[in-house]
């Protein structure tokens, strides 16, 4: 498929800088997808002259019987017709596949354990997907051939286009493509259906990848789009192969209406993100995710599936564009690493440091920060750019996401560039995010959404270090004693990072303050029914995002006093009150110490001070050499 030679791929400082700075163009946005193609050719080529390929046949085959043969079909098919191979390629599945399937013979070959994310396909099937190939070639150019493909539960994945069948009821078994003049036909051991000429079209058996969003027009690619993978096997970047699912009318609507409404706005309030997002993105694999109904969406990108997104549908049309954007980001960088390396190798025997992420609630490596910091710095430009087309509750919504965001950014930015992680050109990439943070910080924002922007990110940053930062225990031990004895605070060490998934809970406070700002009917709705059914925790949110301060205080009490450990109900108290005091500014700036000498005391049988009052007596220490001056680099297993 190629002459034979190998061109390099060279990327201009000046390209890496449009790209850091959010402004990728055109020829920076054709060269990441021609890296990607190129290194997806280079693994099929792996795969094709793997030995373990050559002795995995499907158990039923046409006459397109090994991977040579189907690897000669696909060379010729592009000789002739090089789009229709450019479409099958450009199915972000492929690559997935292709992936899975080479570490598989890899660690097969070294005798190694399957990993997490094999396949729990028999290698017969996983390898027949590369003959799956070459048919959804010939098909798309109408070339004749016959070739043997896998089924899995029924289902022939037909690469690029959809999913045929079902045509057999086992989980796996053999299939045949017989492609000619007449037409194409799918027979299993169940059946045969018979493909329409337009393969977008539906028809009795064939299940085609609806178009969302017609993105042509925003790209320089013929015949791009956005699609919506509900039936391809390897549409899951965890588990392997995946069965196809029914999407009902209804939810199926939601959808295509929200994703539209998203890309059209995007279209008429930032065009250079719809440019990006068409050039970038081809398919997008719902999720289900409970929380989305609480403000919350998961979504994801993998470097092996270059194109594709995972996600949960968004509440609206804004939050769904700023998702898309978000994602985008991330196929941006997946590309950009493929080519340049940002992040310096660690050192022999010696692993990554975990850092503070806003958006997350678990520590992060710093291949994580690189991405969130870039991945955000779209999401703020976005709300930047939203607030200036909505008025009312919604503008109040956009600079409260403006607000956080870009102060995260602005965090993040300044801790990779205060470290030694980043390569030179790592460290070029950052700076040009840590100066657009900079001019963000200029703008102006509301007096409500700044004061929520200030208090959610003072809450998460004080929550994670109080869940996720350990003080030693014998200083502890040792302090609380001083304090019971009316001595003076002996000084305090820093803390070392022991990450703790398990004290994470789902993030109420900022879907609370969502409500408040984009909803006002359903926040109230939403207080009166905490405080009806005893809710403490979500009733203490809400009176503090209202702004009443005595009430937040009251409620903070009632949740303090049913979970006396709960570090985080001390916090909001703190945050909520609006004279916060010196020892209230300690216990945000080190809640983890406060918590554990407060812990150390309450061991030794006698009733341990309150949070503030051990915060005000621990003002008196001065911070030991080398003490957590609240950095958000420490060393761990960042495995």
């Amino acid at each position: 498929m190629t002459d034979g030679r190998l061109d390099l791929y060279r990327l201009p400082e000046e390209s890496l800088r449009s790209i850091a700075a959010g402004d990728a163009r055109a020829p920076e946005l054709r060269l990441l997808r021609s890296a990607q193609r190129s290194h997806l050719l280079l693994v099929l080529r792996s795969l094709v002259e793997h030995g373990g390929v050559a002795r995995a046949r499907p158990p039923r085959v046409g006459a397109v019987a090994s991977a040579e043969a189907a690897w000669r079909l696909l060379a010729a098919v592009q000789r002739s017709d090089p789009g229709a191979v450019d479409a099958v390629l450009a199915d972000p599945m492929v690559m997935a596949w292709a992936m899975r399937l080479l570490r598989r013979l890899r660690g097969v070959g070294r005798g190694a354990a399957p990993s997490a994310a094999s396949s729990a396909a028999p290698l017969w099937a996983d390898v027949g997907q590369l003959y799956a190939l070459a048919a959804a070639a010939a098909l798309r150019a109408g070339r004749d051939a016959v070739v043997g493909v896998p089924a899995h539960r029924g289902v022939v994945w037909v690469p690029g286009a959809g999913a045929v069948g079902p045509l057999s009821a086992r989980r796996w078994s053999g299939a045949e493509v017989r492609v000619s003049a007449h037409g194409a036909v799918v027979r299993g051991e169940g059946g045969e259906v018979r493909l329409p000429r337009d393969l977008g079209e539906s028809a009795p058996g064939w299940h085609p990848l609806p178009v969302l969003w017609d993105a042509a027009p925003w790209s320089d690619e013929p015949g791009a789009a956005l699609c919506f993978d509900t039936v391809t096997p390897y549409r899951d970047f965890v588990v392997s192969p995946r069965a196809p699912v029914r999407m009902a009318g209804r939810r199926s609507g939601l959808w295509r209406e929200r994703v539209a409404g998203a890309c059209a706005l995007l279209a008429r309030e930032s065009p250079a993100d719809a440019v990006r997002l068409a050039a970038l993105v081809r398919v997008l694999v719902p999720r289900a995710f409970a929380a989305s109904t609480r403000g919350q969406v998961a979504s994801s990108s993998s470097p092996d599936a270059f194109g594709a997104v995972t996600l949960s549908l968004p509440y609206d049309e804004a939050q769904m564009a700023a998702t898309l954007v978000h994602e985008t980001r991330h196929q941006q960088l997946n590309a950009l690493l493929s080519l340049v390396p940002l992040v310096r190798e660690p050192g022999a025997g010696g692993g990554r440091p975990l850092h503070y992420a806003p958006w997350r609630s678990d520590p992060r490596p710093v291949h994580g920060l690189l991405h969130g910091v870039f991945a955000f710095a779209g999401v703020t430009r976005f709300w930047r750019l939203h607030r200036e087309f909505v008025t009312g509750d919604e503008a109040r919504r956009a600079d409260f996401e403006f607000a956080v965001f870009r102060d995260q950014v602005r965090e993040v930015a300044a801790a990779l560039l205060a470290g030694a992680e980043l390569t030179a050109a790592g460290r070029l990439f950052v700076a040009e995010i840590a100066a657009a943070a900079e001019g963000w910080v200029k703008e102006d924002v509301m007096a409500e959404p700044a004061r929520l922007a200030a208090h959610y990110c003072a809450l998460r940053r004080a929550v994670w270090r109080a869940r996720h930062l350990e003080f030693d225990g014998t200083v502890a031990r040792r302090a609380a004693a001083a304090q019971a004895a009316g001595e003076a605070a002996p000084p305090l060490p820093g803390s070392r990072l022991r990450p703790r998934p398990d004290a994470i809970r789902t993030d109420t406070f900022g879907h609370v303050v969502r409500l408040h700002l984009g909803t006002p009917d359903e926040f109230a709705r939403r207080w009166r029914r905490a405080d009806a059914a005893g809710d403490v925790v979500i009733g203490a949110e809400c009176a503090a995002v209202a702004g009443d301060a005595d009430g937040a205080a009251r409620r903070y009490a009632a949740w303090a006093e049913a979970a006396p450990g709960d570090v985080e109900a001390w916090i909001g108290a703190v945050l909520a009150d609006p004279g916060r005091s010196a020892a209230g500014e300690l216990l945000l700036g080190r809640p983890e110490a406060v918590a554990a000498v407060r812990r150390a005391a309450a061991a030794e049988g006698a009733a341990p001070p309150g949070p503030l009052e051990l915060a005000e007596w621990l003002r008196g220490a001065v911070a030991a050499p080398g003490g957590d001056s609240g950095d958000s680099g420490w060393s761990g297993d960042s495995k």
